[in-house]
């Protein structure tokens, strides 16, 4: 917190000299006091990097601390309300009106700044006399800013050691081998937070004896501390097969899982239960109806596991030093040859991890920027506990922490605000940006050093990926690192659940889930700088004036929040910088959101009865993101190309020649990512008005079309050509890195996609096509040299797919090469696609091809006759899901792959030479009745497949004694194991 608190002041300074400067305050009458603030805040320098720390363990310097805080975030307010009122004044027309209008303002500031003055002064004494010389000297620590390397993705390495397999094998055992009971058995897994509970769950949950056991209903819960009651109860009757979408109320909720489980045998796990009313009070009276029930509960509380009268608890010890070791280095990215170099220092580290996975994570994080042994060194050396801390989050995600620069650490601390299990999208850079975070770099845009800062906390481990993104767009928090952030902002920052409803005297930051029963009267948090509510209906009313009350209101959510309504009052919130309303009931916006003269980010998006924008919005120059889909709108201001700074702008429209016009698009030279929509309204652009944007990274262009074959938008020739001319029109820079384009009803692509993309579009990573239904032939994107994900979907026209695919694929002397960089290919909804070849005879050099794809997933393609005689030669491919391909009749000679789904392929009868497939998911298969030369197959699951008998009767005696198998039935085409994915 030292280096935040270094980082606040000078940024402060740095306000504070610009204000100086400005003409109006010149005729302040506390001129004298801010030039006394900016010598104030000078001595903030000279306060060491871990002063939080020593503060957490001398209470007195903790009482001291805790003012240096309040009056450093007094001291921004008072800057930030100075420079909204001095950019107000530019603004007025009439020089004099306002003046005058501004002389309460000033003499309100003056005693602000007066009060300021005098407290900075006395902190300075309380300092002299009462604070250990150590907090005012300086130091010099070592940090880490954000590293460009972006690492290469790793396969998890959950499952370590051998321990684990014994624990496993033990408690699948105990649990099918006690026979059917009428009583309920309850089984525990112990174990400190991150130390692998999860992860046995999910080996004992997925194992073969529980699936032939419990085939019927095997549900899992994550109990978050935000989910509500009523969503609880939803996600088990979804799992347990049921439908759950139209029922709201709890006891209709109650009744509906009754319907799907009463007489049934079941297995249920209760992951992370912090709490035993979740199932005391909720889920045990349903349970109890079943004939024959397992539960098994994840929880660091024996406790819990008492009260639920749990007839057998497991606990879960720390790695093994050698185990431990070995994660360590794979996390830090070492190679093999490298454990020689840092082996013993790593021996040392781990020890000091004490043997939890989650822990060796996060220090492996700290260490993968370190390149020689002195720095690993340095790391162990380095300071790893402090008096204060709760156990659970001292030593190593302490140490994570502290490593951290003082802008990484602020974004660490916010992302532990957001409710557990929060997917966490890269937008969440916006929010760092509007709470004053993120450090300009130069000439790069702002929003991109953002994004890189949130790349670096999972190339950390202090956030972990979804492993279905490639681009690591969206990620999550682990509870532990969340509670960490939660309590070194405990003073200023909090989360509101069922377990902690209230809050401190001064805080600065509240976010409230829908586990709350009623959020508390905000009006009176009056330093309050950023609250966020998540999907309670707790606003469907508010009082006109709550607003005025929140003048120092930077970043305000309200998502889900039951909002019928925005009061003018929002107008009172100067210094507000992001506004986001998204699924809300909203008709419109008050015109008083036009006083927003600090407003950079508004979204609207999913307020699906908002039917118009006020005027006054267009006032607003310096907003940079904008996101209005999935409204009423029916017309976008004219005004957009005043936004000089906007970076983000989602699902703007142009309807005819009122308001908005793609013409305007040519004014926005910083935009980054682009989505424009209903682009049959629009009117052509008149000059190429995106050629220019050399900072556009994405783009998405969308003209209407219904989603399904039966219901296609019809468009006239004359429609269809216009259509075709404005996506020409809007060819992007060589820069860009994604392309999305949504409904396309011309039969030949835009020539800057078509022809040499290699050349347009050089550093395309990400291109998604969805419903051009009249294109016949794919342009060749087998040309272009970074593309690592290719989404293709609802293509109507496409019967055959071949050579014109690949193009002339990425050329050099020696050889060419098709898709250099591919690791995902998706095909959906291709139902006329009968033909794949990807044969290279054509190209006369030696040819290597998609030597990186690694994901294949081919869904609703029903006339698809065979998959390629020559996807053989993809040899990295490890990882395929075939679904909806009823041509399709056999699957052979893939040997790089070592998972299969196959799922409703009604003519699949034969499965044959996947030397290396490891684990084989059937479902509705009804014709799978042969296998061969499936050696390495570990994992074989079989639902509703009616011909499974004569399929496994294929396996050797000896094979079939290893394998772990599993058949259900009944499951109704419903994906009936959820932690299996193409991805993971």
């Amino acid at each position: 917190m030292g280096t935040i608190l270094m980082c606040l002041s000078s940024k402060c300074l740095e306000k504070l000299v610009g204000i100086l400067r400005e003409e109006f305050v010149k005729t302040l009458f506390m001129r004298r006091d801010i030039r006394k603030l900016c010598e104030s805040l000078k001595y903030f320098d000279s306060v060491r990097e871990d002063a939080d720390a020593l503060a957490m363990e001398n209470r007195v310097t903790g009482t001291w601390w805790s003012d240096v805080k309040d009056v450093m975030y007094d001291v921004e307010d008072i800057v930030d309300l100075l420079r909204a009122h001095s950019y107000k004044q530019r603004c007025c027309d009439c020089v004099l009106f306002s003046r005058l209008a501004q002389l309460p303002f000033d003499y309100k500031i003056a005693r602000r700044i007066k009060d300021v003055n005098e407290r900075l002064v006395q902190i300075k004494m309380n300092s002299e006399m009462f604070i250990p010389l150590a907090i005012r000297g300086p130091q010099c620590l070592q940090r880490n800013g954000v590293c460009r390397y972006v690492a290469a993705s790793v396969d998890e390495l959950d499952v370590i050691g051998r321990e684990i397999k014994e624990a496993t094998d033990d408690m699948v055992e105990m649990i099918v081998g006690c026979g059917h009971r009428s009583t309920i058995s309850v089984y525990g897994i112990l174990g400190m937070g991150g130390i692998g509970k999860t992860t046995l769950a999910q080996k004992i949950y997925n194992d073969r004896r529980i699936r032939e056991r419990f085939h019927h209903v095997l549900i899992w819960l994550s109990i978050s501390e935000s989910i509500s009651e009523t969503d609880l109860l939803k996600e088990a009757i979804e799992k347990a097969g049921g439908q759950s979408d139209q029922r709201k109320s709890k006891d209709q909720l109650l009744q509906a899982l009754l319907n799907c489980i009463t007489g049934q045998s079941i297995f249920l796990v209760l992951d992370n239960m912090t709490s035993s009313h979740i199932w005391i009070d909720l889920l045990r009276s349903p349970i109890e109806r079943c004939v024959d029930t397992h539960v098994l509960v994840t929880t660091r509380s024996r406790e819990i596991l008492s009260q639920m009268n749990a007839v057998h608890i497991h606990e879960v010890h720390k790695l093994k030093e050698h185990d431990a070791l070995e994660l360590l280095m794979k996390r830090s990215f070492r190679a093999e040859d490298e454990i020689n170099v840092f082996g013993d220092i790593g021996s040392q580290i781990v020890k000091k991890c004490d043997g939890l996975p989650l822990a060796i994570k996060v220090v492996a994080g700290v260490l993968s920027s370190k390149t020689s042994k002195e720095e690993w060194v340095r790391v162990l050396e380095s300071r790893w506990c402090i008096e204060g801390l709760p156990q659970e989050i001292q030593g190593p995600l302490y140490l994570s922490y502290t490593d951290l620069s003082s802008q990484l650490k602020s974004c660490f601390l916010w992302c532990a605000l957001l409710p557990q299990n929060f997917h966490i999208h890269r937008d969440v850079s916006y929010w760092w940006i509007a709470e004053g975070i993120v450090k300009k770099e130069g000439n790069r845009p702002i929003q991109e050093v953002a994004e890189d800062y949130y790349h670096e906390l999972i190339r950390r481990n202090l956030l972990q990926a979804r492993p279905e993104y490639i681009d690591e767009g969206i990620s999550t928090m682990h509870d532990l690192l969340r509670l960490l952030g939660q309590y070194l902002t405990r003073d200023e920052a909090v989360f509101m659940n069922e377990e902690n409803d209230e809050m401190p005297p001064n805080v600065r930051r509240l976010a409230v889930g829908n586990a709350v029963e009623e959020i508390p009267a905000i009006q009176d948090q009056k330093n309050l700088r950023c609250l966020l509510v998540f999907h309670h209906d707790a606003c469907r009313s508010v009082k006109r004036d709550i607003y005025k009350k929140l003048e120092h209101l930077r970043i305000l959510i309200l998502v889900g929040a039951g909002l019928q309504s925005i009061p003018e009052s929002v107008g009172y919130l100067v210094l507000l910088r992001l506004l986001n309303v998204n699924f809300n009931e909203i008709k419109q916006l008050p015109g008083s959101i036009g006083n927003l003269t600090s407003l950079e980010c508004l979204s609207v998006f999913g307020c699906t009865q908002l039917a118009s924008l006020p005027a006054s919005l267009m006032r607003l120059t310096k907003i940079s993101f904008l996101r209005i889909g999935n409204t009423a709108l029916t017309e976008v201001p004219k005004g957009i190309g005043n936004f000089q700074r906007m970076d983000n702008l989602r699902s703007v429209f142009q309807n005819g020649i009122r308001g908005f016009t793609l013409d305007e698009l040519g004014t926005l030279s910083k935009i980054r990512r682009l989505w424009v929509i209903k682009l049959e309204k629009a009117l052509p652009p008149s000059i190429p008005v995106l050629l220019n944007k050399n900072h556009l990274k994405e783009l998405g262009l969308r003209c209407t079309m219904g989603k399904e074959v039966d219901s296609r938008t019809s468009y006239e020739d004359s429609e269809v050509k216009k259509i075709e001319e404005i996506y020409n029109k809007l060819c992007p820079s060589q820069n860009v890195k994604y392309i999305f384009m949504d409904g396309f009803p011309g039969d030949v692509f835009p020539e800057w996609l078509s022809l040499e993309p290699q050349d347009t579009l050089p550093n395309l990573a990400h291109l998604h096509f969805y419903h051009c239904i009249s294109c016949p032939v794919l342009l060749p994107a087998g040309q272009l040299p970074v593309l690592q994900v290719l989404h293709v979907e609802g293509a109507d026209a496409v019967v055959s797919i071949g050579h014109e695919l690949f193009g002339k694929g990425v050329m050099s002397p020696t050889h060419t090469t098709i898709f250099p960089k591919l690791e995902l290919f998706e095909i959906i909804d291709m139902y006329n696609w009968q033909n794949w070849s990807v044969s290279t005879e054509t190209i006369s050099q030696s040819v290597f091809l998609m030597p990186c794809l690694k994901y294949l997933l081919l869904i609703n393609c029903p006339k698809l006759r065979a998959l390629p005689k020559d996807l053989h030669r993809i040899v990295s491919l490890r990882r395929v899901h075939l679904e909806g391909v009823h041509g399709l009749q056999e699957i052979v000679y893939h040997p790089g792959i070592v998972w299969l789904k196959v799922k409703n392929n009604r003519s699949l009868r034969r499965i044959s030479n996947l030397c290396k497939l490891q684990l084989l998911l059937a479902q509705d298969c009804p014709e799978l009745q042969q296998a061969e030369e499936l050696s390495s197959l570990k994992t074989l699951y079989m639902v509703d497949c009616p011909m499974e008998q004569m399929f496994w009767d294929c396996f050797s005696k000896e094979q079939q004694s290893m394998l772990t198998y599993v058949v259900t039935t009944g499951a109704y085409g419903q994906d009936i194991y959820p932690l299996e994915s193409v991805f993971y």
